[in-house]
């Protein structure tokens, strides 16, 4: 075994032995407990430490470093921060040009975003909308067959096997309409489905649901935006 990979087995405090099934529990209980987000007032100790297991785990997995490397801390941290938030703007985003994307970035990002609900356990719908973002990847030539067989089982249990015109619509709609039929003012869940509406063409549910999360949360500006656009709409139509 070379130099270089004893190091990233060692970083995932592994043999060299360790088979890929002990890389990826190692990895997702290194990533979990080292994110800097995790970690507040020790950022810059552990983002240095989870960079180094992000790369143990590239390495490891794929033969090939697939993630992002940094050059100091303060970049590491600026990364996990504001690139992903900006990755999945562009990602779905209906701009093909400025808005591009890059098949190593998603694989990071996707591969990331899978292993922490896996392991921190988080809703269905937190799940759903991951892949609702890798369909929206696929239709920007985004390749995920890496990342299809790694969590196989994942995307066996929410009913995705990689095709973008996968519609999860009617699922996403029942569950938010059960957040809401429990908590009635949940602002955020009146506006996601009017979201959905919308993107169903229910433009009288959509705009029910906009005015109600507006009514709800104030300082919901967008609320209020897509509130006076759908009556525009209607203006228009009419």
């Amino acid at each position: 075994m070379s130099e270089s990979l004893d190091k990233y087995y060692r970083v995932l405090g592994l043999s060299e032995r360790a088979s890929k099934a002990d890389v990826k529990r190692a990895y997702r209980r290194l990533a979990l407990r080292y994110h800097p987000d995790k970690n507040p007032g020790s950022e810059a100790r552990s983002a240095r430490i989870f960079t180094a297991v992000n790369r143990a785990y590239s390495v490891l997995m794929d033969d090939a470093h697939v993630g992002e490397s940094f050059e100091g801390v303060d970049e590491a941290i600026l990364y996990f921060r504001r690139h992903f938030y900006d990755l999945a703007r562009r990602i779905a985003s209906a701009d093909y040009i400025t808005d591009s994307i890059h098949q190593e970035e998603c694989d990071f990002f996707f591969r990331y975003q899978l292993e922490e609900v896996r392991c921190v356990k988080r809703s269905t719908i937190e799940a759903r909308r991951i892949i609702a973002l890798i369909k929206k990847a696929l239709v920007k030539n985004y390749d995920m067959s890496r990342i299809l067989e790694e969590h196989s089982e994942f995307f066996q249990k929410y009913g995705f096997n990689g095709q973008p015109e996968y519609d999860m619509h009617k699922e996403l709609i029942a569950e938010y309409r059960a957040i809401i039929e429990e908590k009635p003012d949940n602002a955020k869940a009146h506006y996601s489905l009017g979201c959905l509406y919308e993107k169903q063409g229910l433009m009288d549910a959509a705009l029910l649901e906009y005015q109600l999360a507006s009514y709800i949360d104030p300082e919901n500006n967008v609320a209020k935006s897509d509130v006076r656009r759908l009556r525009a709409m209607s203006r228009t139509v009419s």
